[in-house]
This record gives C-alpha cells, structure tokens and sequence, in this order.
C-alpha cells in the first residue's frame, strides 16, 4: 500500500491528491489476530487516538476516553473474605505478534502508579512468558514508606536489570518511552536518554540474573521466544495511553 501511494504521488497531481484520500482512508496495514508482522519502512499505528482494533482484551476493560487516550477501567470484587477490593479489569495486547520493532509511545500515570509495558509475550500468560519495561511511581511509593528494589524501579526490565539514573516527569505529565528490540538486544529510552540497554543472552539462568540476583521467573530469558504481543498492564492504577505507534524492523 504505501508503495503504491508514493508511485500515485510521483505520476500526476490528481492522482496525488486520490493518493492522499486513499491514505486517510485506508491507514495503516490491518493486523489481524495471530499474524506475525512483517518489517515497515513507515511506523504502523497501534492507537490512533479514535480505535482499540489493533488490540486484544477483555470487553470493557479498555476504553478510548474523550480526550482520545486509551484507558484502562477499574471494577470492585468481593474477597473471599468478604472485603470488597477495587482492582483492573486486566492486561490488553496486540493482535499481531512482533519480533524486532521499535515501539514509540507516550503514556501518563497517576500518584503510586505501578504498570508495565509487556513486549515478545504470551497474553496468556504476559508475566511469565514475555519480557516487561516496568512503568513505576518511584518517588510516589518511596513516599508511602516503600523503596523499591533498582531492578523493579521505572524504565527497569522488571525483576532483571535496573536503568540507569533519570529524572521522571512529575505524575499527570507525558512521559514518552522508545523501545528497539533486535535479536537478543534490548534497548529502552526515556525522556530522550537511554535507560536501559539489555543483552539477553547474559540470561542463561531460570531465577537468576547475571548479577547474582534472584528474579521470579522460570524460564531463563535467553530461552524464550524472541517473537511476541506487544502489551499493557492493568495493575491497579488507571494508566493512560497515546500515540502508539510501531516499526517493524529487517532481521
């Protein structure tokens, strides 16, 4: 499709013009559920503000709100012990599955937030089966008496690697995160500085990171599959989305 576009462009004026009708009519390639995606000179969207289609997740649980965010939504459950607790309604995920990509987003997080960007996973079983850029109120919980451990603190590879130094914007702000997945390395940027650059293969352990910390997973990280969704967690917190877009990279 955009090959086509840009040969319309180049061919005749009018032609140009119903190239740019085509465009914002057709917009990115649809990616239907299961499909692995194929490598993009131009970003695919995600979330454009207006559609959740390029998504999986429970109905209801996320919502385009009125200012064009993709939302997460909360829900009261009653306990086995008849308390009632308010939680996430659950995680959302891509329909597509991808290997290398840089994944390019803005997203907000309120007081005490604790969220994750879950990428190469199984949205059956996100936490186990993929890898996770944590998205943490450090200052917010610290200030609740919890310091959270350097490998489970913002822009970490959660439970695995801790970021180097930054200063977060303050919470109610946009904050953009890139992330570049090519073969086994990893790389996480934040407010335009690297934070987090990972090499998987130094994972060769189930529970156990190369500097000698325990982490809770059971599979090394090197073993598992280097294609997957592309997902968000629901962990408590409403979270907000925006801009989401992905490009495909060549092995």
């Amino acid at each position: 499709m955009q090959s086509l576009l840009a040969m319309l462009k180049t061919t005749h004026p009018l032609l140009a013009v119903v190239s740019m009708f085509l465009a914002v009519m057709l917009g990115s390639p649809k990616l239907s559920s299961g499909d692995e995606a194929r490598a993009t000179k131009e970003p695919l969207t995600l979330f454009d503000g207006r559609s959740a289609e390029a998504w999986e997740f429970r109905e209801k649980a996320w919502v385009v709100d009125e200012d064009g965010h993709l939302t997460c939504q909360m829900e009261e459950v009653i306990q086995k012990s008849g308390k009632k607790k308010i939680r996430g309604m659950g995680y959302i995920g891509t329909r597509a599955s991808f290997s290398d990509f840089l994944l390019d987003l803005e997203y907000r997080r309120p007081p005490l937030a604790n969220t994750g960007v879950f990428f190469r996973t199984d949205p059956i079983d996100p936490v186990q089966s993929g890898f996770e850029i944590q998205l943490l109120d450090d200052q917010g919980v610290q200030r609740e008496g919890v310091t959270p451990e350097p490998k489970k603190s913002n822009a970490a590879l959660y439970d695995c690697q801790a970021p180097t130094p930054h200063l977060p914007r303050a919470n109610g702000q946009w904050n953009r995160l890139r992330l570049t997945c090519r073969g086994s390395r990893v790389k996480g940027e934040m407010y335009n500085q690297i934070d987090n650059k990972i090499d998987l293969p130094r994972w060769h352990h189930a529970g156990k990171n190369p500097d000698g910390t325990s982490n809770k997973f059971t599979k090394p990280l090197n073993a598992r599959p280097k294609s997957g969704r592309i997902g968000f967690q629901n962990h408590g917190k409403q979270v907000w989305f925006r801009n989401v877009q992905v490009t495909v990279l060549a092995d």
